[in-house]
């Protein structure tokens, strides 16, 4: 079980430091890059799509012998065939221009049982689904429609391209930094309610978010958090254009958190 849970957990780690890589060259363009994106709002960003004909509902296999399936019950099961199976729970968060993403519970032992986004993309005829961190899986078995339920989407699941900064946030961050003294995992959801697991406590935060730009200079983010207790703080923020990776500048030093990537395409 331990070697399953290491397995999984380490894939879904580097899937997370995979955004930070290249993010050199895109810091230095970070502000004129988002004034032109959020300048520029494509018809095709802001078509809903409609979460009634997603088909992901059923068994999928990679060529090298791994197997997810998800059900209507909200359940997924993971094979490969090095390790035991895994298994755990799962709700849509978001779903736009074939993209899905999922946040999964049963990943997340090593992270206070927060849960796991996973980014996922189907093919324009449904037929391949690519799992960022495990690769592309073609249908095992009868692919069915995903159920509207509230078992497997959350409140106020993403329909369109993310338009607005607490939309952009949506997903999982964790601390770059292997040797920081408290490395920090967060979960941002789309209604808004925010989980953070701390290192160094071992205890699990929770609560609401509110984000804002800054609106001389769109690379500079105010995230507002109110804890369970009522406990609010606010945190500051240089965001990069692609919303891949924040930087938090402290005491002349700087911590880098990078978010669950999302996939481009798939054939």
């Amino acid at each position: 079980m331990k070697h399953k849970v290491s397995l999984i957990m380490t894939l879904l780690a580097s899937v997370c430091l995979l955004a930070s890589c290249g993010q050199n060259e895109q810091q230095a363009k970070t502000s004129s890059r988002a004034s032109q994106s959020s300048a520029r709002v494509k018809s095709s960003q802001l078509k809903k799509t409609d979460l009634s004909t997603i088909q992901m509902i059923g068994q999928w296999q990679s060529t090298n012998g791994m197997t997810f399936s998800f059900g209507n019950d909200g359940k997924w099961t993971y094979q490969s065939t090095s390790t035991s199976p895994a298994s755990g729970t799962f709700q849509l968060a978001g779903a736009y221009q074939k993209q899905l993403l999922l946040k999964l519970h049963g990943l997340d032992q090593a992270i206070g049982g927060i849960g796991n986004y996973l980014g996922m993309k189907l093919s324009d005829n449904d037929q391949k689904l690519y799992i960022v961190g495990f690769g592309e899986f073609t249908p095992k078995s009868k692919i069915q429609n995903l159920t509207q339920s509230a078992k497997t989407e959350m409140s106020n699941v993403i329909n369109t391209t993310p338009q607005t900064p607490a939309q952009q946030l949506v997903g999982t961050w964790m601390n770059t930094d292997e040797d920081a003294a408290d490395r920090l995992t967060t979960n941002f959801d789309p209604d808004g309610h925010y989980q953070r697991f701390s290192t160094q406590t071992n205890t699990v935060e929770s609560g609401t978010f509110t984000a804002e730009l800054a609106q001389n200079d769109p690379s500079q983010l105010t995230l507002t958090l109110t804890t369970q207790d009522g406990v609010k703080s606010q945190e500051s923020y240089e965001v990069n254009s692609a919303w891949t990776q924040l930087t938090s500048h402290k005491d002349q030093s700087s911590s880098i958190y990078v978010k669950n990537q999302m996939p481009d395409s798939v054939d």
